[in-house]
């Protein structure tokens, strides 16, 4: 698929003080309603999405990285395949080229939790800061991820990251080798899952059949969002449709989702998978790209499964 707001604040109430005697009615009402168990759950996925820094700061960052993850983490770094496991998922964040001296944050532009509470996703962008020369050098990235609510806290249970320029090349680490997801189409399943494998199937299969800028804005929730290459947001589906472009018949983009997961409540979940863009050159001999996708579905009012983020990366044919 393709590179697939405002910040988000919380606010602190102030209070004013009311001249003369209050009310009957007033007197005791608390000034502010308290938070909703969504809104408490929203703002603890959104803390432990910003303190992901202060692990990396504590423990580098193959280490702060991966104590963020859950144990079967599903894993997408650009030029490589799609990774299963914590153990795989560390073995790459540690071979990344990021010294002790780069500062990393990451910024949330979005959350959402699951109607249970206990899933959820974010994504933003991922700030790597370093001086060099006495001057201040700043690379920003973008990031997907998908939250599992644990005893211990919120973990990631699905990462991906983006990028607006190819991210630096990085051989498979030989720690990671095991943690390689086969490229099999997921299987028919009971349970929740099974609707957004079908959602994402019918979703490459509209592709094939109308166009991919039409597939991805008909199947776009009202207020999806993917990245756009010059790293901003495009947003809805109209927007998201036209940023494809006119149709050519030239070219094609065929994928199949290989995993993924879905709350217990059964309203929020993700899939992963891979693509094949196909293109003819202009001396008429065939092209192929290919990437890997991460996407974030929810529930419709009405039913229907629609993505509100997409993102992906390049994968080794």
């Amino acid at each position: 698929m393709g590179l697939r707001a405002q910040p988000l604040l919380t606010l602190a109430g102030l209070v004013a003080a009311c001249h003369g005697a209050p009310s009957n009615s007033f007197v005791g009402a608390p000034v502010l309603a308290p938070a909703s168990e969504a809104e408490v759950a929203h703002d603890e996925l959104l803390h432990a999405d910003l303190a992901r820094a202060d692990s990396v700061a504590l423990r580098g960052f193959g280490a702060g990285l991966a104590s963020t993850f859950t144990e079967d983490v599903i894993y997408l770094r650009g030029g490589l395949p799609i990774l299963r496991g914590s153990a795989a998922a560390r073995a790459v964040a540690s071979a990344e080229p990021v010294g002790p001296g780069v500062g990393v944050r990451w910024q949330p532009v979005r959350a959402d939790v699951s109607l249970d509470r206990k899933s959820g996703y974010s994504y933003g962008y991922a700030i790597f800061a370093v001086a060099q020369d006495g001057a201040p050098s700043v690379h920003v990235d973008r990031y997907i991820a998908f939250w599992r609510r644990e005893p211990a806290g919120w973990r990631i249970s699905g990462y991906a990251e983006t990028y607006a320029s190819p991210p630096s090349t990085l051989t498979l680490p030989a720690g990671a080798g095991d943690g390689v997801l086969a490229d099999v189409p997921m299987s028919p399943r009971r349970g929740a899952l099974d609707a957004i494998r079908i959602a994402d199937a019918e979703f490459s299969r509209e592709a094939s059949r109308v166009g991919t800028g039409d597939a991805f804005g008909r199947f776009a929730a009202s207020d999806a969002q993917i990245f756009s290459s010059a790293g901003e947001f495009i947003t809805g589906p109209r927007a998201i449709s036209g940023s494809f472009g006119p149709a050519t018949g030239r070219s094609s983009l065929v994928w199949h989702p290989v995993e993924g997961e879905m709350a217990s409540s059964g309203d929020l979940g993700f899939t992963v998978g891979n693509a094949v863009f196909s293109d003819l050159r202009d001396d008429g001999t065939a092209a192929a790209r290919y990437s890997k996708y991460f996407t974030v579905w929810k529930k419709q009012k009405d039913g229907s499964w629609r993505y509100v983020v997409d993102g992906g990366s390049a994968r080794p044919p």
